[in-house]
């Protein structure tokens, strides 16, 4: 049976793969392209955002200690932060403006390495302690994040 760490981190790695197909477009100023490219993208990581913030950000607080308390906000500031710079590409893109897309998806690429590393490293590993041998919440994961 899959962890929850390796059904976030296999989704890190597919939304990886999306971020770098909507930027290989802008590069190569594929517009037609771009847009559906950076919005699929959008859309599965506001998904795997939101699972993140109703099913794994609770469980990590409740009874948790300041620690944890701590890790989840700088998370839940860090998926605010993503949000809105994925406004300021999609404008961009809209825009055509290739070299303020590709700007703002650099230091988006820099954010989201930070960012997957630290849930990849401290909150995937403690929620899935969380739940062990439990099959119900990684099954209601791997549901929704394949919704």
């Amino acid at each position: 049976m899959e962890t929850l760490s390796q059904i976030f981190t296999e989704h890190h790695h597919l939304l990886d793969r999306l971020f770098d197909a909507a930027r290989a477009s802008i590069k190569g100023g594929d517009w037609m392209l771009a847009e559906p490219e950076f919005q699929h993208f959008r859309r599965e990581i506001e998904k795997h955002m939101a699972v993140e913030e109703s099913y794994l950000f609770p469980a990590m607080t409740a009874g948790a200690d300041a620690q944890d308390i701590a890790l989840v906000e700088i998370l839940r500031k860090g998926h605010q932060d993503l949000r809105s710079f994925f406004e300021e590409i999609l404008e961009a893109i809209l825009s055509h403006d290739a070299e303020e897309a590709l700007a703002l998806m650099d230091t988006v690429s820099i954010i989201l390495e930070q960012h997957d590393k630290r849930e990849e490293d401290e909150l995937y590993p403690a929620v899935d302690r969380l739940f062990t041998g439990q099959r119900g919440p990684v099954l209601q994961a791997v549901q929704l994040l394949a919704a």
